[in-house]
């Protein structure tokens, strides 16, 4: 096993689970542990195969983004992802693809950023000019590149509100371009990056407010299973506070240690 779930944000487990249907029980487990010591239960919110089975291939790349997305301005219930597991099951042999974790805290830590009622003026009003905002349900971000911008005060990507035929998650083209992106606006990913190539049978879970992930490669159809653990029809004060929760990430709180969980994920 590498990582921790709970000091280091994501948990890689090397086990053969040859069966989604275990490795979504063992991820459960994991899930529940850490639920024992924040108190909150949590239940699966989606499920998913991906790319669908009767799909094509995906795309060799995939933004660092949030399951779900993050709540900057609520203003309706809506479901929020808190853990998300990947398992690739027995009989996808030569898997080429690689899961990319970045750490929010050890990332935006690299640079100074308003304090947190601006931030919190700041990400509400990127949503009313580019996110995919609807006055009905308020504001749900679920791009890191999409979050530093906001917070940054820079609103260079395409508005998803004036642009509603253009794709979240079709912002770069390549896992280069995201990061010239982010290293435009002082943020290294290279430095707090932790790669995982999982083979079959094998498990990550990981913390969805804490840690960003995309992909580099791509998946056949069916390869990966998914599962985000979460909580239903959460109320706008609890989604305040997990937006406060991630927010402050910029400011240093509950850092991690990002030399030391890259070299923890390398060892065999």
């Amino acid at each position: 096993m590498d990582g921790d779930l709970t000091e280091n944000g994501f948990v890689w487990l090397r086990e053969r689970l040859r069966e989604p249907a275990g490795a979504c029980r063992l991820a459960r487990r994991l899930v529940d542990a850490c639920c024992d010591v924040e108190g909150a239960a949590l239940e699966v919110v989606g499920s998913f195969v991906l790319p669908p089975p009767d799909g094509r291939e995906s795309r060799d790349f995939q933004t660092l983004h949030f399951d779900f997305g993050l709540p900057l301005d609520p203003a309706s219930e809506l479901d929020v992802g808190r853990f998300t597991a990947l398992h690739i099951p027995f009989g996808f042999e030569g898997v080429s693809a690689v899961t990319r974790l970045v750490p929010l805290a050890p990332l935006l830590g690299q640079r100074v950023w308003p304090g947190r009622a601006e931030l919190i003026d700041l990400v509400v009003a990127y949503g009313e000019t580019h996110g995919a905002w609807d006055g009905a349900e308020g504001y749900v971000e679920g791009s890191l590149a999409r979050l530093v911008e906001a917070a940054a005060g820079s609103h260079l990507l395409p508005s998803v509100k004036a642009e509603p035929g253009f794709l979240c998650g079709m912002e770069f083209d390549s896992v280069l371009s995201e990061a010239r992106f982010l290293e435009q606006r002082g943020l290294r990913v290279d430095a707090v990056e932790v790669e995982i190539a999982l083979s079959p049978g094998e498990l990550l879970v990981f913390d969805n407010l804490a840690v960003a992930h995309g992909r580099r490669g791509s998946r056949r159809p069916g390869e990966l299973h998914q599962w985000v653990f979460g909580a239903k029809a959460v109320g706008l004060a609890e989604q305040r506070r997990i937006r406060d929760r991630v927010l402050a990430a910029f400011d240093g709180a509950g850092g991690r240690d990002a030399e030391r969980i890259a070299t923890e994920a390398s060892v065999p």
